[in-house]
């Protein structure tokens, strides 16, 4: 790598030194919070009943398909996490492959990105509880936030303990769903392509199906503090990917499997009167708690990767040095004080907005979030490909690699912003990006001007 140029454009050197968290996360730590961070009960609920009502009885398949199609963007984080190991994941890749300003434009979107997505989750499991229980949606809201933020602020070793904790939990709640309702037919499995939809609603499918395993997108941030984290980081964002894409094929699979044998109709499914209704209330309770301990889980792994990119990008100078101090060597308090406040902030205002509706609050920042997501995604997948034209010939499987996932994720992009109800999303995201050219502009003013002075 060339040394760093004196302007934002210029592409730094590894060699720059920054103090990082002290490495305490290990493989089961890294593979439980992240898993928490893609909500696997409420991904069934919302992306894996959006696939049935798309695919019908195929919607298990579709959601495998989606699966894989994460795991080839998947697979190009892993590439770049086997290079870069400091803290930062998305902001790091790009800033030392590619330049400091888009370093500092993928760092600016992945903070709207893990920040909306954090939230959304918050929102979403609020949504879900306040349908069920009379309990006032705002007190539940702030329940799941107080709780994540308290977490978030206490560190990593009361964190990874609650993340193993509740992901072992919900595994064994889904793992448990999933043969209930096969028990519930005899075990009486069906042939799930003996009857394929039309090209196009698979295809939807497939995009709601691939919207399930995106946990491993809070991995890498955490670089820095993570044991052996060439063989850790990497081997995470498989387990995480495959993990949670196929359980939740599994579950609706199983859901499937239910109403087929009970001639139920899918475009009317519930699957929380479904549950109640087959299995009794004591079942609904599990699944109750698997909700709300699914907005605490995302909130919570979302902060540690939204802190982390603020350390790491305050460590080059893009954020006020304060935000760089380490508790005992090992927590960013101020990185994670900030993080809170943000998500605090975020939830009150994307409320505000919407008349304190919850479904259209959710609806909104996901949406933000998914912008974001493709944008830092396209940033990586450049970033991979920038890094192999240095040596193509040696390098053919990440050149195919990086350029299926860039056109991936621009046919997704693409396909989803054809949709009549993302204007808003689109908007706000495009103004976010505006603002960080703003901020990137004046950042390099005020260097300029220390260097003259």
């Amino acid at each position: 790598m060339s040394n760093s140029s004196a302007n934002g454009s210029g592409k730094p050197s590894l060699s720059e030194e920054r103090a990082e968290p002290k490495r305490e996360i290990g493989l089961r730590d890294l593979v439980f919070l992240s898993l928490g961070g893609q909500s696997p009960f409420l991904s069934v609920l919302v992306y894996g009943v959006e696939a049935i009502q798309q695919a019908g009885f195929f919607a298990p398949v579709a959601i495998v398909l989606g699966t894989f199609l994460v795991l080839a963007n998947g697979l190009v984080v892993y590439k770049l996490s086997t290079k870069f190991t400091r803290e930062g994941g998305y902001y790091t890749y790009a800033y030392y492959s590619l330049t400091k300003r888009l370093g500092f434009e993928t760092g600016w979107a992945y903070l709207l990105y893990s920040s909306f997505y954090g939230v959304a989750y918050a929102l979403g499991a609020s949504y879900v509880l306040s349908d069920i229980f009379s309990i006032n949606p705002m007190i539940i809201v702030s329940v799941i936030l107080i709780v994540s933020s308290v977490l978030a602020l206490s560190g990593k070793k009361p964190s990874f303990k609650y993340a193993i904790f509740a992901s072992i939990l919900e595994i064994v709640i889904l793992s448990v769903l999933a043969i209930s309702f096969l028990y519930s037919t005899n075990f009486h499995f069906y042939n799930p392509v003996s009857k394929l939809p039309p090209l196009g609603d698979i295809a939807l499918a497939i995009i709601f199906g691939s919207g399930i395993p995106t946990g491993y997108g809070s991995i890498t941030p955490l670089s820095g503090e993570v044991k052996d984290p060439k063989k850790t980081v990497p081997r995470a964002i498989v387990t995480v990917i495959l993990l949670g894409g196929l359980l939740a094929s599994l579950d609706i699979y199983a859901i499937g499997d239910h109403i087929l044998f009970y001639h139920l109709v899918p475009t009317k499914l519930d699957v929380l009167t479904l549950i109640e209704d087959r299995f009794g209330l004591l079942t609904l309770a599990f699944v109750l708690f698997a909700a709300a301990n699914d907005g605490i889980l995302a909130t919570l792994t979302f902060m540690f990767a939204t802190s982390r990119t603020i350390f790491a990008m305050a460590s080059h100078g893009f954020f006020p040095k304060p935000l760089t101090k380490l508790i005992n060597g090992s927590e960013p308090i101020y990185s994670v004080s900030v993080t809170v406040a943000v998500y605090w902030l975020i939830t009150i205002l994307s409320l505000l907005l919407v008349g304190y509706n919850l479904g259209n609050a959710f609806f909104d920042v996901a949406l933000i979030s998914l912008f974001a997501n493709f944008y830092v995604h396209l940033a990586t997948n450049f970033s991979l490909f920038k890094i192999s034209l240095k040596r193509a010939r040696k390098r053919k499987v990440e050149l195919a690699l990086s350029i299926f996932s860039v056109l991936f994720t621009l046919y997704t992009m693409l396909n989803s912003a054809k949709a009549s109800n993302t204007a808003f999303a689109i908007d706000a995201f495009l103004l976010w990006l505006i603002a960080g050219f703003l901020v990137a502009e004046i950042i390099d003013m005020s260097k300029e001007k220390e260097e003259e002075d």
